[in-house]
């Protein structure tokens, strides 16, 4: 049987896969909120877990599913149910900062973008945890598509092979031409998911 920071580890398929002898079963002594019992259970292909709470003339059992969507001015929100107090908890989904997980230069001239011509738009991903999520994705599309349109360019332009200043212009021509498509294409558009 497993206890319930192995549970909180699986996936939902892992937890799926389980048995109902290695579900997990929460010790009397961590219950609260007058709970009496706690233990995982599928039902119907949805997992959940069913309590046991004293109430004034007795007890009652019931079943709670462990995650439940909710939506709080139309955004879903989720939540999480605890069996060791018996209340759903609100599931905030949280995004790598830029530090742990640094964003491009593309990335970055998209957040700007947005920042100063949709702040509306930028406030609502915020609170949904995905404005730094589609930088990174504006960041990798960019970059893709600038390694594509580059090589393009290499074929229908081919490199000089001339002086110095031949190849720099050359150079500077390609990175003009790819770095301002992709701009115009990728990166100044107003998008909301990655």
């Amino acid at each position: 049987m497993l206890n319930y920071e192995e549970w909180l580890n699986l996936s939902e398929d892992e937890k799926m896969r389980l048995t109902d002898a290695e579900m997990p079963q929460i010790p009397q002594a961590q219950l609260t909120n007058h709970l009496t019992a706690a233990k995982a259970e599928k039902r119907d292909g949805v997992i959940g877990w069913t309590v046991t709470q004293e109430i004034r003339n007795g007890s009652r059992t019931l079943w709670f599913a462990e995650h439940k969507q909710q939506e709080v001015n139309g955004i879903p929100m989720w939540y999480r149910f605890n069996p060791m107090n018996g209340t759903y908890e609100m599931q905030i989904e949280t995004e790598p900062t830029t530090e742990q997980e640094p964003i491009g230069s593309y990335g970055t001239a998209w957040m700007h973008f947005m920042e100063e011509n949709h702040p509306e738009l930028v406030e609502v991903m915020r609170m949904q945890h995905k404005f730094l999520t589609t930088a990174r994705s504006v960041d990798r599309s960019a970059w893709e598509y600038r390694e594509l349109l580059d090589r393009q360019y290499e074929q229908m332009y081919p490199r000089p092979n001339g002086t110095f200043e031949e190849n720099l212009r050359w150079e500077k021509t390609r990175a003009f031409y790819t770095d301002g498509t992709v701009m115009r294409e990728r990166v100044l558009i107003p998008l909301t998911r990655p």
